[in-house]
């Protein structure tokens, strides 16, 4: 039954002081035993701690209108004290989320739409909703805080929460680490939570409690999420530039740990999308780079995006290949073949969960956010003397370099081997990930035909590339002991050669497409 809300409010609203106030913070699931190795760490041992017991309740109306518009409503009850909070989604653009919050004490358990009446960005939202707001889902929470003065200019808020989140007769356990930065430098946030980390396992864990919420009410979790366009300056230092690009590919990484988690195959490739895409930004920068940090960087990358690319090509096996040939060979019986390559795809899905949730994937991102962050106050500390040059003057030769790869290895293009076609990819998705990075500094129409014709590119050399991996993955379900594989296996291999042959049909035309499209960074 939807829920009448009072639509003007008697008690005094707390004015904020931006129109658009932010909320920036870390999150961590606890293993067990792991509050108390934090609390008695010298970091938090002899900061006064605050405890509370916090009842908080999210509302929606029917149709979900709220979720769909990326915002949350609560009240949270904590003794006498009311507190209601609208919130909006992470907005993706770096490892620490980063989300509009709108916060006023009320006076009452259900929400008080007056407030959002005065807030710009929230009155057709408070239009939208009045009177049909329901309660979705309660968080039961035992949070206790500590305030961090790091230094002179940072404030950092600890919280561990304890409890449960319940909707219905369903219920989950919530044990977390969540730090917020209440003001000063987001490295000292990353500094922090690598300390920590170095304490006991954590694993970076960017899913909100509403998030949670939704998921145990209705099955569903968040989709997977596609990268952004970096929101570049061109009078702002390269630094700074590969700051907020790499920056990006970390909060790509992050918006979609939940969904990998929850077996959405589109996230575990995104996920594997925005590893790559933080090594083609190293590359990128990479001659102005340290390199003995990006080189350490890049390995590091390497090792993981292995885990995560050896998941993919099983999924892409899986639900796109094994598909896709039943439908054009509707005789061929793949029902065993399908069952066998589940098999090895559950287990490939179960290692890039281990990695997610091991310390040297947190203990990755946390030092690459830092390295980053650090480098963009101080670009010395990233690299050479050409970061603090304007990125505008610097990027058409960061373009020069990726672009002459491609040039370089995309010659001869007709009697290229599976490897060298496989080089010439690599090539071109560096290629890629620049124009899309760099995208911001030029006009939108030149960058919207050379990116098209590296896409097209791309799509031949892909569809040839998952012919070879569909022999090899065939070939080593026969390796596995299924020696009654071996016939199916047989045909799905000229099935799959058949369609790589046919694809590489327009190689040379797409190459020659993208010499001829105007080089817009010139």
């Amino acid at each position: 039954m939807a829920m009448k809300t009072q639509t003007a409010s008697k008690m005094k609203i707390r004015q904020v002081k931006r129109a658009d106030p932010r909320e920036v913070e870390l999150k961590f699931r606890l293993p067990p035993g792991s509050r108390a190795i934090l609390e008695a760490s010298r970091v938090l041992a002899s900061v006064e701690a605050e405890q509370k017991h916090q009842i908080t309740t999210y509302f929606d109306t029917p149709d979900n209108f709220l979720a769909k518009s990326g915002l949350t409503l609560r009240v949270r009850r904590g003794g006498d004290t009311r507190i209601q909070t609208v919130k909006s989604s992470a907005d993706g653009r770096s490892l620490a989320s980063s989300r509009s919050e709108w916060e006023w004490p009320i006076g009452q358990d259900v929400p008080d739409l007056g407030p959002l009446d005065a807030v710009s960005a929230l009155a057709k939202i408070a239009k939208a909703i009045d009177g049909r707001l329901k309660p979705v889902f309660v968080t039961d929470i035992r949070r206790t805080t500590r305030l961090l003065h790091l230094d002179e200019n940072t404030l950092m808020e600890v919280a561990i929460d304890e409890g449960s989140i319940e909707t219905g007769i369903k219920r989950e356990p919530v044990s977390e680490l969540e730090l917020e930065l209440k003001g000063g430098n987001l490295g000292a946030l990353y500094r922090l939570a690598t300390e920590l980390l170095a304490l006991t396992p954590l694993w970076i864990s960017p899913e909100s409690k509403s998030s949670r919420g939704w998921h145990l009410r209705t099955g569903q979790c968040a989709a997977a999420q596609s990268a952004l366009t970096p929101a570049l300056k061109r009078r702002a230092p390269a630094a700074t530039g590969f700051h907020e690009t790499l920056g990006g590919m970390l909060g790509h990484l992050m918006a979609n740990i939940a969904p990998t988690l929850r077996d959405n195959a589109e996230g575990l490739h995104q996920m594997r999308l925005a590893i790559r895409g933080a090594r083609a930004a190293l590359k990128l920068f990479g001659r102005h780079l340290d390199r003995a940090a990006a080189g350490r960087f890049d390995a590091a990358l390497q090792q993981i995006g292995g885990i995560f690319g050896a998941a993919r090509d099983w999924d892409v096996f899986c639900l796109e290949t094994l598909p896709a040939a039943m439908a054009e060979m509707p005789k061929l019986r793949l029902d065993e073949m399908k069952l066998a390559a589940e098999a090895q795809r559950q287990t490939a899905n179960a290692a890039v969960a281990d990695s997610i949730r091991g310390q040297e994937f947190t203990a990755m991102v946390l030092e690459l956010a830092a390295w980053a962050e650090a480098g963009k106050r101080q670009p010395s500390s990233l690299g050479d003397a050409h970061l603090s040059k304007r990125l505008a003057t610097l990027a058409p030769s960061l373009l020069d370099r990726v672009a002459s790869k491609v040039k370089e290895r995309g010659r001869r293009a007709g009697r290229l081997s599976a490897p060298q076609r496989h080089g010439l990819r690599k090539a071109l998705r560096k290629l890629s990930y620049g124009v899309d990075s760099l995208a911001g500094l030029y006009r939108p129409r030149a960058v919207k035909i050379y990116r098209g014709r590296c896409g097209d590119l791309l799509t031949i050399l892909g569809t040839a590339n998952d012919a070879v991996v569909t022999r090899l993955l065939a070939a080593k379900l026969v390796a596995a002991d299924r020696p009654d594989l071996a016939s199916p296996a047989s045909v799905l291999a000229g099935w799959s050669r058949r369609r790589g042959r046919k694809a590489l049909k327009g190689l040379k035309g797409a190459l020659k497409a993208l010499r001829a499209a105007p080089v817009f960074w010139s």
